[in-house]
Order: C-alpha cells, then structure tokens, then sequence
C-alpha cells in the first residue's frame, strides 16, 4: 500500500519540507484536485493539503495508506533549535489541538525511529547546530485508520523556513515512509514534553518508543489511555520503556499496578 506525507500549505515548515522533497529527492508532480497537490516517488506519495493537520480524518485524504508521515512546525517559548518527532495523541480530558480526549492515535515506532536516526545523522552532516529529541504523545489527530507521525522543526520562522533543516526533516520523513527499523516495540513512560532519555535509547539501543506517556499525564492518570498506548502500537508491544527519575514514586507505582495485570516487560532508563 501507499504511504503518504503530508505536508500543510498553512505551515511554512511543512512547505519547506516538501520543497525540499521534491527538489532534493526525487518527487514528482502527479495531479492537482480537490485542494490536493500530489506528488510521488515510488509508492510514496507527497500531499500538499490547504488545511491544518491536527483535526485532519481519513475522508480528507483521498488515498488507503499504510502509514502517514506528517512535516510540519514544531513551536516552543524557548525558541530553541530543534528537530524532533513524536506520535500524535491527546493523553489528558481535553483535546484543543485536535483529535479527541483520552485517545491516542496509531503509531508504527519502528518508522519513528528511522525517521529519529536520520535526523540525528543529518543534523551531523548538515553541520545543523540543533537539538534532536522525540517529543511525549501530544495533539491530533487521532482518528485516523491507520498509523501516524509527525517530523517537525522548531522552534520559531527561522528554522521554518531554514533549507538545511527542511532537508533534513525532509531526509527524515523519507526515511521513515521507505525504511522503517527492525527495532523491538516499547512505550515510553515519564520525563517531561521532551524526552532526552528515550531519545538516548531509541539511538543507542535495538528498541524503538512509540508512543510516550510524560510524568504530566500522571496527574490526570487514566488506565485505560495507558492500555490504549500498547493497543494502538503496529504489530504490537509488550514492553514498557521507564524513566525511573523521571516519575515520582507515586507515579511509578499507578503504572505498575496497572502493567502487571498485563504481560508487560518493563526496561528502566
């Protein structure tokens, strides 16, 4: 089946992405319908779409696809640079960024780690003085048939519009949609919005995180969103993924009530 990157006319990261994906990689003009620019490479096609990402469903598509990478912008108050990916979903009771409350989105972690490699190497070769990091489960949408990610960089226009940083997220993107690494599922818990203990993991170990919960979900804790991280995992996971400092002692003991009724392999960070 076809995979599918998509990328928002709104977003000036995503457009630079997606230039750079197909003046640098290969892609080529297909069509223009429906408010759809769609280009291809392979069994790989690139959508350029005139709405916002995060409430998008399968019906706004028009294509069947195995996997949906999405570039686009990522946004902090430090105004760091930084390169990141991260699965969608909204952990909490509200969803003001798409998607619906309490529900996470389908994630293939093996994809999400090709694409977290290649940002670390190309940020290397590209001389890119950026931080790379996964980022916790956040925002939508989470509605959709099929698994999903986002490679975004941040943290303000000047990275957006940044043609070193677009190639890379772009090489990232590719990577994820053409190579996904056969790397052992897991689902991370605790740490704060980033996560530098995963990331670690994830580049130096044959695991690959999906979907992390952060030490902030534990103040709302729902038993069911963490059984819904594992479900909604591609090809299944068993296995949690803890950063033991990174959760207090009464966080810790919520999820491991919760794990061990469950076959559930914990590994701590």
């Amino acid at each position: 089946m076809t995979v599918l990157i998509l990328a928002s006319r709104t977003d000036p990261a995503a457009m630079n992405i997606a230039e750079k994906l197909v003046t640098n990689f290969g892609f080529r003009s297909q069509l223009e319908s429906e408010g759809k620019a769609v280009f291809e490479k392979d069994d790989i096609l690139l959508l350029e779409i005139n709405h916002e990402m995060l409430s998008i469903s399968d019906s706004d598509l028009g294509y069947q696809a195995e996997a949906i990478i999405c570039v686009s912008h990522h946004k902090s108050e430090s105004g760091r640079p930084t390169l990141t990916a991260h699965a969608p979903g909204n952990t909490g009771c509200n969803a003001h960024h798409g998607g619906k409350a309490r529900t996470l989105a389908w994630v293939d972690c093996r994809r999400l780690k090709s694409a977290l490699i290649e940002l670390s190497n190309s940020a290397v070769q590209l001389g890119l003085e950026y931080a790379v990091s996964l980022e916790a489960t956040h925002h939508g949408p989470t509605e959709l048939g099929t698994s999903i990610l986002f490679v975004e960089i941040g943290s303000t226009e000047q990275q957006w519009l940044d043609p070193r940083a677009g190639e890379a997220a772009a090489s990232a993107a590719l990577r994820a949609a053409t190579e996904p690494n056969k790397a052992k599922p897991a689902v991370g818990f605790g740490g704060g919005h980033y996560s530098p203990k995963h990331t670690s993991a994830v580049l130096r170990t044959d695991h690959a995180v999906g979907h992390i919960l952060p030490e902030y979900f534990f103040n709302d804790y729902d038993p069911l969103v963490v059984k819904q991280a594992f479900e909604k995992t591609v090809g299944g996971c068993h296995t949690a993924m803890i950063d033991w400092k990174g959760l207090k002692s009464n966080a810790r003991k919520k999820l491991i009530s919760t794990l061990e009724s469950s076959d559930i392999d914990l590994i701590r960070i």
